[in-house]
């Protein structure tokens, strides 16, 4: 059955639409002028078809509620949460996806440190709200001119029980596929294959990994663990650690602090106030 796009006029009253960014089963992601600030901005609208889900519908308000009331700086900033159409209106960055800037080239060890330590920060302060962001990944990290933000709160949930399987192919912790057992350490299983994949450029379980969710422990991966290439220049405090990361059993994870304390003395020298003018420089 091929999907409904409504129109660019069905943008909420005051913002004026200038491109369709992205066209998904839930969301159109639109680039738009907002009339009432006088400057663009990102609309994620939910599909018109999709609007008497009251399941998505609800998803969409949250992911509006937890970008206009939590407010990092190495996090998107909403602006706004509409009821009617359901949308969330959040700021333009500028910059380059993390994906992007890898696949041009691997970052190097003290940028790597860096992005980790603005990563390991913002989810800290997530989880001291008790919230899990559940798809960090190289596509959801903008960065630029040194700072890197996470984006895209769409899936973001408690602690505890949630939907089987949500979360990217390839990056998806083993206990969401069974929705059981979503801790910190699951955005922790995250942050370590966000930063392999920006030192190495694959990932240590594939880049397809699934894992089986039906009810039985342990869980079976379809392809064997592998060592990712290019990693044998990092230091070994830091294989470790990341390799902790991305253990199967959540409670072998490091803590973000753990994580931490290995990535700082690493980091580009920053200057005095740190993580407001970071260093880390995109790659061109």
């Amino acid at each position: 059955m091929s999907r409904r796009r409504g129109p660019a006029g069905d943008l909420p009253a005051g913002y004026r639409p200038l491109a369709l960014l992205a066209d998904g089963r839930r969301l159109e992601t639109w680039d738009a002028w907002d009339e009432a600030r006088g400057t663009r901005c990102v609309v994620k609208l939910l599909r018109a078809d999709r609007r008497d889900d009251p399941r998505v519908r609800q998803a969409v308000l949250l992911e509006g509620h937890l970008a206009t009331t939590l407010a990092h700086p190495h996090l998107v900033r909403g602006y706004d949460v509409l009821d009617d159409p359901p949308a969330v209106v959040l700021e333009t960055l500028r910059g380059a996806t993390l994906s992007a800037l890898v696949d041009e080239e691997p970052l190097g060890l003290a940028d790597a440190a860096e992005l980790g330590c603005q990563l390991a920060s913002v989810l800290g302060f997530l989880h001291r709200h008790d919230w899990l962001h559940l798809d960090l990944k190289p596509d959801n990290v903008v960065v630029d001119h040194g700072k890197a933000v996470l984006l895209d709160l769409s899936l973001a949930g408690r602690p505890g029980a949630g939907r089987p399987g949500a979360g990217t192919r390839g990056y998806l912790a083993p206990e969401q596929a069974t929705g059981r057992g979503l801790s910190p350490a699951t955005d922790v299983w995250g942050l370590g294959m966000t930063l392999i994949d920006a030192l190495a450029r694959t990932a240590p379980y594939g880049d397809e990994a699934t894992w089986d969710s039906r009810r039985r422990w342990p869980l079976v991966h379809r392809r064997m663990p592998r060592s990712p290439a290019g990693m044998e220049a990092v230091p070994e405090q830091v294989r470790e650690v990341l390799a902790a990361c991305v253990s199967l059993d959540p409670a072998s994870r490091p803590l973000l602090a753990q994580v931490r304390t290995v990535l700082e003395p690493l980091r580009s020298p920053a200057p005095a106030v740190d993580d407001v003018v970071p260093t880390l420089a995109p790659r061109r």
